[in-house]
Order: structure tokens, then sequence, then C-alpha cells
């Protein structure tokens, strides 16, 4: 075998290995940024944190004819109401199930109860200190409204004396 042979093989396949290492040692950093938010959308949460909130069917607030639902979180447990403008409201407590709210209502005129649930939709999320990420949720169908009326704050506080 000619060294002359051997020696013209051993540069590119050196210069060839080399490059390959270098391409490798480049790479390597991506892989860990990339594997990091993968590891916190498992982490991810949805949910609502404790205070108070208010969805109406329409953007507006009042508006005759749409559905209104007023709540607050304590604890992970829901204590609210549903009303529509100029009508009667109907008292609930309930808890986020999965993607929806799982309400039992009051019936406003008898002693009975029923089972009514609200989707949920997932906001833009949202990184957390902790590495986890936080899903802002928001009730599909309603618009969030931003504060609640003195006849909003009479409703919520009947129905959180009535649980």
């Amino acid at each position: 075998m000619n060294m002359t042979f051997v020696y013209q093989w051993l540069q590119p396949s050196q210069f060839l290995l080399t490059l390959l290492t270098t391409l490798a040692l480049l790479t390597l950093p991506m892989f860990s940024v990339i594997a990091r938010p993968i590891e916190m959308m498992k982490n991810n949460q949805s949910t609502f944190q404790e205070g108070t909130y208010i969805y109406g069917q329409s953007p507006q607030p009042n508006e005759i004819g749409n559905e209104y639902v007023v709540f607050e979180v304590t604890d992970g447990k829901l204590v609210g109401v549903l009303y529509m403008p100029h009508s009667e409201f109907s008292c609930f407590e309930g808890e986020i199930k999965g993607d929806e709210l799982d309400l039992i209502v009051d019936h406003p005129y008898d002693d009975t109860t029923n089972r009514y649930s609200i989707a949920l939709e997932s906001v833009s999320p949202v990184a957390s200190r902790d590495e986890t990420m936080k899903t802002p949720l928001t009730l599909k169908g309603y618009h969030p409204l931003e504060e609640l009326s003195p006849n909003d704050e009479r409703m919520l506080a009947h129905c959180q004396t009535a649980f």
C-alpha cells in the first residue's frame, strides 16, 4: 500500500470527523433548549387563579337576553350565580373537571338542583418561575367582563351564604 494514498485518504476523513464533531457540539445546546419547553408542556396546568370572575354571552354588561356567569374561586371550588338581566338568578357550586366547569345549580323557585357544565377554552399559556406552564382559562361562548356591578356583587354574596 502506498503511504501517499493513506495520507491523502486520512486528511479528508480527519477533516470530516472534525467537522461532524464540531456540528454535534454546536447543536447539543439546541436540543436542551427544545427539551425544556416540551418538559414544561408536560407540567401544563390549566386553572383559574383564586378570585372573582364575571363572563357574559355579550361583551357588554347587562344586555337583556344574554346570560351572565359570576363566580368566585376559593381552594379550587366555585360558588357563583347564573342570571339574565331583569330576570331570576340561580346559585351554583362546582369545580373544574377536565375541560369544563362542572356545576350543581339550584333551581330559583323550588328545592331542586340540576347539573350544568360550561366548556372551558385555554388562552395562550404563560410560563412561571417553577418551570410549569399556567394556561389561563375562559368560558367557551362567553366574554370576560371587566368588573362586577353592585347587582352582581349582591347576587354573588347571596349565593355564597347559600353554600
